[in-house]
């Protein structure tokens, strides 16, 4: 599993478009989509991670998302009293919230905190504060404490993933696209259309 969250990494800071389009208005595009992330963080008090934002453009629809500054130095333990890991626009008609900017704060059960895996919920939070949705969200845990490593080139990398999945019926077809922060102590994985397919990774 954590080669493919790494590999899915690849996908960080690219843009997917549904139509061909040029590279100038691709790349302008994505330069205008992380200005505007920013300024929307910056209005509502929050400090991001520039250099790991990431787009996807596609049929789904327009997601623009990164961590939150800090998040790289937060160990897995304090997800029990609740962790703003990223910063999030949304823009998707499958994503089932309303087109705009989210806080993210990821809380799971302190009994199932553990080296390992396990479950979490993601809360979207919008500009007002209010808490507009919870998202079904995987971790992966390999330290519980917050250590320094080299293994992924930084301590931090974001990447988005859009997915197209079966249920078990193989009748139905469910798009998803989720949110992956990687740390050298572990990964956390939010699903931002809020299907939970924690049997599908093993959970």
């Amino acid at each position: 599993m954590r080669s493919s969250l790494v590999a899915a990494l690849l996908l960080s800071g690219s843009a997917f478009a549904a139509e061909p389009r040029s590279a100038t208005t691709t790349a302008t595009a994505c330069t205008d989509s992380k200005t505007q992330l920013l300024q929307a963080a910056k209005e509502q008090g929050l400090v991001l991670n520039e250099e790991q934002i990431g787009t996807l453009s596609s049929d789904t629809g327009n997601i623009v998302a990164t961590s939150i500054a800090g998040f790289e130095k937060i160990p897995d333990t304090a997800y029990a009293q609740g962790v703003d890991v990223a910063f999030v626009y949304i823009d998707s008609p499958d994503a089932g919230v309303p087109a705009g900017y989210y806080r993210v704060k990821v809380r799971a059960n302190p009994e199932d905190i553990q080296v390992g895996k396990y479950k979490a919920v993601a809360t979207l939070i919008d500009a007002t504060g209010k808490e507009v949705a919870q998202r079904a969200t995987r971790i992966e845990t390999f330290s519980q404490e917050a250590t320094k490593s080299a293994r992924y080139g930084s301590p931090m990398n974001v990447g988005i993933q859009q997915q197209t999945i079966r249920d078990y019926n193989l009748t139905r077809f469910f798009k998803t696209v989720t949110v992956i922060l990687i740390r050298p102590w572990g990964t956390t994985v939010i699903d931002l259309f809020g299907v939970d397919y924690s049997d599908y990774y093993g959970f």
